[in-house]
């Protein structure tokens, strides 16, 4: 038996030297995933305990699930936050799809490809524009009455909006901005999926007569969907999350607002910003994670149950 361990190790041993360099390309990312990702999950004790800076994270006394209590006792509030934080994720999610795959498919039937090099990194570009940028964009945009769609407005006699003291209008505003920032880069990765499609089924096609709307609905966006169902299934850890620079900068974090603008992330930046109880805020991040966490083994289960190449895991 010690022979045959000895030999186990001694290959396991030779089999990662073989991938010496692999090994040490991923390294980094192993590092970081484990530095950002796992080291801070011991900062989730904190949504069962009083936190007391004196006797810091693991001194605090325990406080079971009071901290829990407190968030859901506020109950309009909790409703708010939820149904913009789950709202917005619809949103964005329809139509990240809807936009994502058209602006590829677009791409990827130009006559001229050279064109489409140049187009994608056109595409990426926004995602590397910062939210603080972003936030002055907008402002410029909207803020004031010498603001650019006011002073639009105004030569044709109609009354500037106060866009940053009426709530109704920011569904749509934020979702512009998330179509201008996001829907580049997700069209790239679905360009990266038509590429690897097997050319000989274009031709197959060709022969039978299929015209390019045929060749586009019959052939491409099938061979699409598992791609769009795991990134379906990927967002889905995150339902509960949104972009803190979205909401937070974007918005400028104006009360008047609130009512279709905050979500749960803006909360916990606020209540830190505030100085509020950190263990409430813990609290309301751990709610999130499981939330994610729960319903990316559900869907995944039902989507392994109809179509098994499509699941995670």
């Amino acid at each position: 038996m010690k022979k045959e361990k000895k030999g186990g190790s001694v290959k396991g041993f030779k089999r990662v030297w073989k991938d010496r360099e692999l090994i040490l390309l991923a390294l980094p990312a192993v590092i970081l995933l484990f530095l950002f990702s796992y080291v801070p999950m011991f900062g989730l004790t904190l949504a069962f305990k009083r936190f007391d800076y004196s006797k810091g994270l693991f001194g605090s006394p325990w406080c079971g699930l009071d901290n829990f209590k407190f968030l859901f006792l506020n109950k309009a509030t909790f409703i708010r936050l939820l149904r913009n934080t789950v709202g917005y994720y619809a949103m964005f999610l329809v139509q990240g799809i809807i936009c994502e795959v058209a602006l590829a498919l677009a791409v990827n039937e130009l006559i001229y490809k050279k064109w489409g090099k140049f187009f994608q990194s056109c595409m990426i570009l926004p995602t590397f524009i910062s939210y603080v940028a972003v936030t002055y964009i907008v402002s410029a945009l909207l803020d004031g009455d010498n603001s650019l769609i006011n002073t639009i407005l105004q030569s044709f006699d109609l009354k500037p909006i106060r866009f940053y003291l009426e709530a109704k209008y920011w569904p749509m505003i934020l979702l512009l901005v998330n179509v201008w920032k996001q829907t580049g880069y997700g069209s790239v990765l679905y360009l990266a999926s038509l590429s690897g499609i097997d050319r000989e089924i274009y031709e197959s096609a060709e022969v039978d007569g299929a015209t390019r709307w045929q060749k586009i609905f019959h052939i491409n966006i099938p061979l699409l969907a598992p791609m769009i169902c795991i990134r379906m299934l990927l967002s889905l850890g995150g339902i509960m999350n949104s972009d803190t620079g979205m909401f937070y900068q974007v918005t400028k974090n104006v009360g008047a607002l609130y009512p279709t603008t905050q979500v749960l992330d803006s909360y916990v930046m606020n209540a830190m910003t505030s100085g509020t109880d950190f263990s409430m805020t813990s609290a309301v991040t751990f709610f999130q994670s499981m939330v994610g966490l729960v319903l990316t083994i559900v869907v995944n289960k039902i989507v392994k149950r109809f179509s098994p190449e499509s699941a995670l895991f």
